[in-house]
């Protein structure tokens, strides 16, 4: 018996398809797996990344107005940024980054076919195979 796909699996995976040099912010991310008002869940489920971050590029995910948004951690806010710069975004003097050059843009085809490609990944039953 498979188990169904988290909300937060799915987050996680759209996530990991944001090329180098791109970001999403939380609400795009929740429009994007058809949750309009999720944005707030997409926070929380980036917030439940463990130290290993399970290979999710979580520093691509931006507030709506573009600026790093990790709250009450100085370090973590400077990671974030340190990251993105690293790939080549620029921030002006307030913080913000240019939402129109760095938004990662996929046509609606692409991302239904991560999600299905996703939800059969994620539910295939484990192989009974004979190990014998």
């Amino acid at each position: 018996m498979s188990s169904s796909v988290s909300f937060n699996q799915l987050v996680y995976v759209l996530v990991r398809q944001i090329p180098p040099g791109k970001v999403l912010n939380y609400g795009r991310v929740a429009q994007l797996l058809g949750v309009p008002h999720g944005a707030r869940a997409v926070g929380w489920a980036m917030s439940a990344l463990k130290s290993g971050d399970q290979g999710v590029p979580w520093y691509r995910v931006v507030n709506a107005q573009g600026r790093v948004s990790i709250k009450g951690s100085p370090a973590g806010a400077a990671e974030q940024r340190a990251r993105l710069e690293a790939e080549g975004i620029t921030f002006d003097e307030r913080g913000y980054l240019d939402m129109k050059q760095h938004l990662w843009r996929p046509a609606l085809p692409e991302v239904e076919a991560i999600i299905r490609q996703a939800r059969g990944d994620l539910e295939s039953p484990e192989s009974d195979v004979d190990t014998d």
